[in-house]
């Protein structure tokens, strides 16, 4: 085979052109249907990510999107991770250069409430312990739901076993508003509570879920 030939093939191209962000999305979103409750339809759905300004949450408060998946080794390392985070925050240097950080950067909060508020309690969900975990947003007909869906290590397409991750009423999401001045695809859910937080789109086609929770004001 003439090396032309060889790229030229299909499958070499798909590999050098990397993960399809659309078709991983259309994946994870069928996918993610079918680890609603009982009864709920699906009215709409897209994947979802953090948006800026929202801080990480602590490390206890981020969830685990596949426990069954994770063996003795990763929660070992997990305890070790968290263990350098927690002396790192003890370090008194370390410590200064944060408060300062926080201080003169005057960049524009993307969560209002504080994590156990509903607007943080997402927040939390969208932010979890594995990288290779992909979250979709799902409007029912009762509630607002998220799903964790796991890709596989390469990202080109998910895999079995989805995690439904949280839900809340849907009278409870009182406002909903696009922010694309911030960035492109961002977003801000308002709950009951008074909390709110932002979110972001990373592919194209959320305006129909945006129109489906959109109204309200903040």
């Amino acid at each position: 085979m003439k090396f032309s030939e060889v790229l030229s093939w299909p499958g070499l191209k798909s590999w050098l052109s990397g993960p399809d962000p659309h078709a991983v999305a259309r994946a994870a979103r069928e996918l993610a249907g079918s680890a609603l409750p009982a009864g709920e339809r699906v009215v709409d759905s897209h994947v979802v990510a953090i948006g800026e300004g929202v801080p990480l949450p602590p490390y206890r408060l981020r969830p685990e999107a596949f426990p069954a998946a994770r063996s003795a080794t990763d929660r070992g390392l997990d305890r070790v991770a968290e263990t350098e985070r927690v002396l790192d925050r003890l370090n008194p240097f370390n410590a200064a250069v944060g408060a300062l950080d926080g201080r003169g950067g005057g960049a524009e909060p993307g969560l209002v409430g504080g994590w156990e508020s509903a607007a943080g309690r997402l927040g939390r969900v969208l932010q979890p312990r594995e990288a290779h975990a992909a979250s979709v947003l799902l409007l029912g007909d009762r509630g607002v739901h998220v799903v964790h869906v796991r890709k596989s290590p390469d990202g080109r397409q998910v895999e079995p076993g989805p995690h439904y991750a949280w839900g809340a009423p849907r009278a409870s999401v009182v406002w909903f508003r696009e922010r694309g001045a911030v960035k492109h695809g961002t977003h801000e859910l308002g709950f009951d509570d008074g909390s709110w937080v932002r979110v972001f789109f990373p592919v194209a086609g959320w305006g129909t879920l945006a129109k489906a929770l959109g109204g309200g004001q903040p």
